[in-house]
């Protein structure tokens, strides 16, 4: 098949994707205007500097949701929660990523016992898709442009950290093969963790590759579902102050991920 065949069936498949007139009016008609109102209710929450009141309350009883979905049928266990800082010590965060379970098992992990809110770093994608948009912002995630210096997300993270928070990321960037099948990690956890001069804090996520294996169609409640959060580790903090190289961020990430493997359990 030649190159001009290959963009000319793209091409299709988009006209293709476009030709859905019944998920065009619902998204249209019904999703993204519900999307809309629960954005501008945030929105307006923030205005009105009320997330301690009305936001975080939301943010936990999600958090007990989770916990209890997770727990009830695959026996969520977590391990660590000591290690997580107290209120107002900032810290970054990194897990391994392997299932899209992940961003609320990991949130689950780090907030179910300490109480504190995990600013997780999310791809675009998401906030692009009505109600997922609504529902993770009022989750306390931000979007990032993956593949990409993305200027705008790492500053809001360099925000969060200056005012004592916890910032959640996913180092992979995507989708592992699962168990300690890792991808080589981005720099800029590291990067952000010597900016703002805080500790990296890893998170081994245990089980959610299992818990839909390729092919399934039902979930595998047979899975063994854990999390582990380690020590804090402090192996940058002599680039405090400083521009680290590629190479010695990249380095550093390497051994962050070392870090989760050593918390998991297969």
């Amino acid at each position: 098949m030649t190159a001009i065949d290959n963009a000319a069936n793209k091409e299709t498949s988009k006209e293709g994707e476009k030709a859905n007139p019944l998920m065009q009016f619902v998204s249209k008609t019904i999703l993204k205007p519900i999307d809309s109102v629960f954005d501008g209710m945030l929105k307006s929450v923030e205005s009105a500097g009320l997330t301690k009141q009305i936001q975080y309350p939301h943010y936990l009883n999600q958090d007990f949701f989770w916990w209890n979905v997770s727990k009830s049928f695959f026996n969520y266990e977590i391990f660590g929660s000591e290690n997580v800082p107290p209120e107002g010590q900032p810290a970054v965060f990194c897990v391994n990523h392997q299932s899209l379970f992940d961003p609320l098992l990991y949130g689950v992990a780090v907030t179910h016992y300490s109480r504190r809110i995990l600013h997780i770093m999310a791809k675009i994608e998401l906030f692009e898709t009505p109600l997922i948009n609504a529902y993770i912002r009022w989750i306390y995630a931000f979007p990032v442009r993956r593949g990409e210096h993305d200027e705008k997300a790492y500053s809001t993270a360099i925000e969060f950290l200056k005012k004592g928070e916890l910032v959640g990321m996913f180092p992979e960037g995507t989708l592992n093969g699962g168990g300690f099948n890792f991808l080589e990690p981005k720099i800029g956890a590291a990067k952000m963790a010597i900016e703002a001069q805080v500790p990296i804090i890893p998170v081994g996520l245990t089980g959610t590759d299992k818990i839909f294996p390729k092919g399934a169609k039902f979930p595998n409640f047979n899975a063994r579902l854990l999390a582990k959060i380690g020590e804090p580790i402090h192996v940058h903090e002599k680039y405090f102050g400083k521009e680290p190289a590629h190479d010695e961020l990249k380095g550093i990430m390497q051994s962050v991920m070392e870090k989760i493997k050593g918390l998991l359990q297969y």
